[in-house]
């Protein structure tokens, strides 16, 4: 099996399968120091070795690399080797060709990151529970400068295979990330674009839309006044059907186009002061009820001033009185209530109407949000007008929200924030 790390070394041809074998089962044999003993006399070679705190050995140059003086650290090592039966004899010939090149260059030969599979906690067999290791070979000459013998050092190298093995799973999650983040970052901008385009096609289609309805709304109201000439009862009756859809497109258009300026960010931010006392009274009264509503006003008497336009807190008033009525098919009474507190000023819209079904109340307020059920199938609509009352009083620092039970009612509540006192005059 091959080993891990394995370094690119000149290596010397090993003639028989015995000088392979040898190399590091000799010292599994039970190598000792010289003198016959496992370590040493401080002083001798023996204790030196028995002193260092990482595994060696002295082998001889010759076929074999008999060993000729070992720690005690290297003959367990060895005993690991052999008792690996995955890769044990493949370590053993790797090392037997890196103690070959040593003696045949002359030069120190590195292994790097040799693996060698541990019994769970030592054994006897396999008394180490390291599992990476380096082994090195360096050569030892004489005086004529033969090499004579070769040293083997064997280091724990566990702590950086580990912590090599960690960067580089690192590094393959940072660059998987890298890939999720431009991935996501390619998908908002074609989500982006896509929303611009859209966004101008609406532009494009509604100013276009705007001059052709605004004629045909004109031709209309000539007709209907008579201007025209006189009409029969059934082409005035046609006529004023006409009215009734072109004034439902032309909203449709009007709120397709702020809607858009909304996304573009081109809502005029107009700040004055405006009594929201007069503007809810001014909404109240272009309500469109039948006789079977009844519409109330309850509001605190007293200006309530507040910052903003006037026109457009009028469409967000109107279009929730209008919606009252719309949603209450069978009549009932519409009231509308304005209270001061803390600050701000509140306004309800309460009907006795159909209601929404529970849970749907904030799909309301989205883009072309609405909510059909069978009761409300025939009631037309767009689906943009709370989301455009919303946004409206979200843009002025307040907001709109709704309570509903279904077949009972709703109320929409507008808050905002009071306009600060004008300064006295000097």
């Amino acid at each position: 099996m091959p080993v891990h790390g394995r370094p690119s070394v000149t290596r010397a041809t090993v003639t028989s399968r015995g000088a392979e074998a040898e190399a590091v089962p000799s010292s599994a044999r039970g190598a000792r120091s010289p003198g016959g003993r496992e370590g040493g006399a401080p002083g001798t070679l023996g204790g030196v070795l028995a002193a260092l705190p990482l595994a060696i050995a002295i082998t001889g140059a010759e076929p074999g690399f008999p060993v000729k003086a070992a720690n005690e650290r290297y003959q367990l090592w060895t005993q690991s080797v052999r008792a690996d039966r995955a890769t044990g004899d493949a370590v053993s010939a790797e090392i037997a060709r890196l103690l070959a090149a040593a003696v045949a260059t002359g030069r120190p030969q590195r292994l790097t990151g040799v693996r060698v599979a541990p019994a769970a906690g030592g054994s006897a067999a396999a008394p180490l529970s390291t599992a990476v290791w380096d082994v090195a070979a360096h050569p030892l000459h004489d005086r004529s400068g033969r090499v004579t013998q070769v040293m083997q050092l064997v280091t724990d190298a566990t702590d950086r295979a580990q912590t090599r093995e960690r960067l580089a799973e690192a590094r393959q999650l940072a660059q998987r990330r890298r890939l999720e983040v431009e991935e996501l970052r390619t998908r908002l901008d074609q989500m982006v674009a896509l929303d611009k385009l859209k966004t101008d096609f609406m532009n494009l289609t509604t100013h276009e839309l705007r001059s052709p309805l605004a004629i045909v709304y004109g031709y209309l109201g000539m007709m209907e006044a008579g201007v025209l000439g006189a009409l029969g009862p059934e082409l005035t009756e046609a006529v004023s059907a006409s009215i009734q859809s072109v004034e439902v497109m032309n909203q449709l258009v009007t709120e397709l186009l702020e809607m858009a300026r909304l996304d573009e960010g081109h809502i005029s931010e107009t700040r004055e002061r405006v009594d929201l006392v007069e503007v809810v009274t001014a909404a109240a009264a272009r309500a469109e009820a039948s006789d079977r509503h009844r519409l109330r006003l309850d509001l605190e008497s007293g200006p309530a001033p507040v910052l903003g336009g006037r026109s457009q807190l009028l469409r967000v008033f109107a279009n929730l009185v209008d919606n009252a009525v719309k949603y209450s098919p069978e009549g009932g009474e519409i009231a509308v209530s304005l209270r001061r507190a803390a600050g701000q000023v509140s306004v309800d819209v309460t009907d006795h109407g159909l209601g929404v079904p529970a849970g749907q109340v904030d799909r309301l307020f989205t883009r072309f949000g609405r909510i059909v059920t069978p009761a409300n199938q025939g009631i037309g609509g767009t689906g943009l007008g709370l989301y455009l009352c919303r946004e409206t009083a979200r843009r002025l620092g307040g907001d709109v929200t709704a309570t509903s039970v279904e077949g009972r009612g709703s109320t929409f509540t507008v808050r905002l924030p009071l306009a600060p006192p004008r300064e006295a005059p000097v």
